[in-house]
């Protein structure tokens, strides 16, 4: 692996992050106002506190009130380029003459939050310096913004509406993670910082109380549990169209929850809300009734997302733990995951083997240095029995203290695929003798037990993913908010210290995150996140199954939806709108 020091020699780089042509994405818009835009949920959301939220059924929920323009810079979901948002323009990324690296924003003048108080630099530095870097405040924000050694970047207030943000040391990624920051409303949020309760800031009663404030185009108003989010137009939206008429379009914004997938289909065939995204088997049929149903429905590259199993290695059961902790245990369940049979079944040949941790849609990944491990269930058995493990009479997998191997396998009810994968999955580990009971549960139910109480044995979930690996920190690095499958004792309580298990590779891993952050050259970047590729397959901390195409349908009379490789069908929300 190449080392760093030489590019703490490159004082004199300036990044090229120039701003597109456009003054915000939107500008060059024309639809007409009205109507109603309703999405498809799973579950409703549990906090509206950005850094309390760890589960998309209340990420949605923020960006919609937090996002969608309403961060310093925003992303094109198709050109993939920065654009301005709440910054009207910038200087640097660029490195300092002391070592540091320096952003300056220069913020629009005349936006006002939804409640029509204004925003001011005092607003940008009171959430970095306040909120998101705040000691007392600790975020998974935090595990993605701390450079090499540790450093948390720094804001200060050049005048009124010109922040600079600083980091003491190179840190590649600051202007796409600074300049993608949700911005709070100071003359509300101080509060709760100074009376130490941030935590209890923006809970989801805070929408029926009219309390949510942001600089996104729709506010949520009103929340009906396990029914629906009704979000209105930010009356004060800086965003407007080609013919200077005020973003969004719609009215209102509804998220419609609907428990599971075959009864969200249904709405959307009936017209009740303007989404869907269709597993791998309905993609044909609902090809073919395109026409009949007046709805567009599309392909495009595989999608950033993971979907894996993974193993509780604090699980409160001993036994457990140790089979759990086993690289040969996880490998032979590798070996047992029939990846094609995957496809065929719950994706309709829609789907790709999934091998890394990085998408593969990212320019750091590499196929080349990860291990595959194809199906087949006798070199399952050999790992088994290279791990300590044996069969009784019966069949039955036994440890080598005898223990019958037998664990709860879960996953969020409702969403068919991980209930289908989860049955293939656990048909083959039966066939090596294992006793595996499945079990799916509520969606918010699981994530309790996966972050806060380690009440779980096996899962199979997915994380959402993006081009730049480094936004796994919060799940890669050994102390960080995600990493559920191996808490670290000084994050989770449950955790016992003396029995804590951390092998090298892991601590390796940690390393990478930590240590690619001050590279400012691609390759060697590149480098880094090959070997952190290679680890995690030679090891499997969380064994991959399928990453399926994304798969799209909306309502035809639906306008302006530009899919591409960032964005799906609502990525830029403010700027669409409904043929009536």
């Amino acid at each position: 692996m190449k080392k760093l020091a030489v590019m703490l020699l490159a004082l004199i780089v300036v990044f090229a992050f120039a701003a597109p042509k456009l003054p915000w994405i939107g500008a060059d818009a024309n639809g007409k106002a009205g109507g109603q835009f309703v999405v498809g949920t799973l579950s409703g959301p549990k906090t509206v506190n950005d850094i309390v939220a760890k589960e998309t059924s209340s990420t949605d929920v923020i960006d919609m009130f937090m996002g969608y323009g309403g961060t310093l810079i925003e992303r094109h979901g198709v050109d993939m380029e920065f654009y301005p948002a709440v910054a009207e323009s910038w200087e640097g990324p660029r490195l300092t003459a002391d070592g540091g690296m320096e952003v300056i924003w220069h913020l629009r003048k005349g936006i006002k939050f939804s409640d029509g108080q204004p925003l001011t630099a005092d607003d940008v530095v009171f959430t970095l310096n306040e909120i998101y870097t705040n000691p007392d405040i600790p975020s998974s924000m935090q595990d993605v913004l701390k450079s090499t050694n540790g450093y948390l970047p720094k804001a200060e207030k050049i005048d009124d509406y010109t922040v600079r943000m600083y980091y003491p040391e190179p840190f590649r990624l600051a202007f796409r993670y600074l300049g993608g920051m949700y911005i709070f409303p100071k003359h509300i949020a101080e509060k709760y910082v100074k009376e130490g309760n941030f935590e209890e800031f923006w809970t989801v009663d805070a929408i029926n109380n009219g309390e949510i404030v942001g600089l996104g185009p729709y506010i949520p108003v009103e929340y009906v549990p396990d029914q629906y989010v009704r979000f209105t137009k930010n009356p004060y939206y800086y965003k407007k169209d080609a013919n200077g008429n005020q973003l969004p379009y719609f009215d209102e914004v509804v998220f419609k929850i609907i428990s599971n997938q075959d009864a969200m289909r249904l709405a959307f065939e009936n017209k009740e809300i303007d989404v869907y995204a269709p597993r791998g088997t309905e993609y044909a049929e609902l090809k073919e009734k395109e026409k009949d149903l007046n709805i567009v429905v599309t392909t495009a590259g595989p999608a950033y997302g993971t979907a894996f199993i993974t193993f509780n290695w604090n699980t409160p059961d001993p036994v457990k733990r140790k089979w759990f902790r086993n690289d040969y245990f996880r490998k032979a369940v590798a070996y047992a995951i029939d990846k094609n049979s995957i496809i065929d079944t719950l994706y309709n040949g829609l789907g790709i083997p999934q091998w890394s941790p990085v998408s593969m849609n990212s320019p750091y990944y590499n196929e080349d240095v990860v291990v595959k491990y194809e199906f087949d269930l006798d070199m399952a058995r050999a790992m088994l029995e290279l791990g300590g493990f044996t069969w009784d009479e019966n069949g039955q997998l036994v440890d080598e203290d005898g223990n019958p191997v037998k664990f709860l396998l879960t996953t969020n009810a409702g969403n068919r695929v991980r209930e289908g994968i989860a049955n293939i999955i656990s048909d083959a580990l039966k066939q090596l003798g294992m006793e595996v009971t499945f079990s799916p549960i509520d969606f918010n139910t699981l994530v309790q037990k996966l972050l806060n109480t380690g009440d779980w044995e096996a899962v199979i979930i997915g994380l959402t993913g993006g081009d730049e690996p480094q936004s796994g920190a919060n799940v890669w690095k050994v102390e960080a908010g995600l990493h559920f499958w191996n808490y670290s004792p000084k994050v989770a309580e449950y955790v016992d210290a003396n029995d804590y298990y951390l092998p090298d590779w892991e601590l390796e891993i940690d390393s990478i995150f930590k240590e690619n952050v001050r590279i400012l050259d691609e390759n060697i970047v590149k480098d880094y996140f090959a070997r952190f590729q290679q680890l995690v397959s030679e090891h499997l901390p969380l064994i991959y199954t399928v990453n399926t195409l994304r798969l799209y349908a909306y309502d035809a009379s639906l306008r302006n939806v530009k899919i591409g490789p960032l964005g799906g069908t609502w990525w830029n929300v403010y700027e669409e709108w409904k043929e009536q």
